[in-house]
């Protein structure tokens, strides 16, 4: 498994529909298995899962602050992020992820 870092991140998800599952060692809940393989594959989609402290700089500037969280992007363009509430529940399902995807397929910028 290639890990993810500040250095690599931007080329990482250059391509394609990437999801990135942010991770940290005191998170409260993690996300449900079923979550990832809905969407695996899903119009291309590749799944990273990155422990938040190898990518600091991403993390700040996505302003993610609670774990776990998600981050949907398209061709290096962020298109959609879910992040987590102080509880680690993220309010997120495979169909809004594939909606999230769908959306961006159709080119509709919001």
């Amino acid at each position: 498994i290639e890990s993810l870092t500040d250095d690599n991140f931007k080329k990482k998800i250059a391509k394609g529909f990437v999801l990135v599952h942010f991770t940290a060692p005191y998170q409260y809940a993690t996300l449900d298995k079923k979550l990832f393989d809905g969407v695996k594959g899903f119009e291309g989609c590749v799944i990273y899962e990155v422990d938040h402290s190898q990518v600091k700089k991403v993390v700040k500037k996505l302003r993610i602050r609670n774990y776990p969280s998600l981050a949907l992007f398209h061709n290096g363009s962020k298109k959609e992020v879910w992040k987590a509430d102080m509880d680690g529940q993220v309010e997120v399902t495979i169909k809004d992820i594939k909606s999230a995807i769908e959306d961006a397929m159709a080119g509709d910028v919001f």
